[in-house]
This record gives C-alpha cells, structure tokens and sequence, in this order.
C-alpha cells in the first residue's frame, strides 16, 4: 500500500501519527452499519486527535528553536545612529 502524502504534516515537518487502525475500522464499520451518530463521534475524535497531536509537534518544534537559537550574533554598530544624530544637530545649528 502506498504512503499518502499528508500536506499539512509535510508543512510542519511533523512525524506521521502511528495508530493501531482500530479508531478508523471502528469508523468505517459504523459507517458500514449505518450508525451515523456513532460514525460522526468517532471522525471527530479521530480528527481532534490528529490535529492535536500536530499541533503539539509543531509547538515543540518552534519551543525548540526560539530557545535553542545560539547567541553568536554580533550587536549591530549604532554608527548609524550616531550619523543620523550628528545631521540633526547639523540642521539644529543653521537655524
């Protein structure tokens, strides 16, 4: 069986989710039945689940590289500032 490409974890570059495949037989047996009521609940768990688990990943994932960022970033030089001030008492001095 091929693999479907899911876009919205190859976005988050998340780990597919491995499940047992019982939430999703169970579904498509409810839906077999008829059993509607039974069918939507489990869909939205199933979905719920995902989309959690997801979102779980990607906050872990953007945690990870705002608090892991490495410090080697020089501070910028304020010449241009200092630049910028010594214009404007240059304009302050010829009024």
């Amino acid at each position: 069986m091929s693999e479907v490409q899911d876009p919205v974890i190859d976005e988050l570059e998340a780990e597919p989710i491995q499940t047992n495949s019982g939430p999703i037989e169970d579904f498509l047996k409810a839906i077999e039945d008829q059993n509607f009521t039974q069918a939507e609940r489990q869909f939205n768990d199933i979905v719920g689940d995902r989309l959690q688990d997801t979102l779980d990943q990607a906050k872990a994932r953007i945690a990870a590289s705002i608090y892991n960022k490495v410090e080697d970033e020089e501070p910028e030089d304020d010449e241009d500032a200092e630049d910028f001030d010594q214009d404007d008492d240059e304009e302050d001095t010829e009024k």
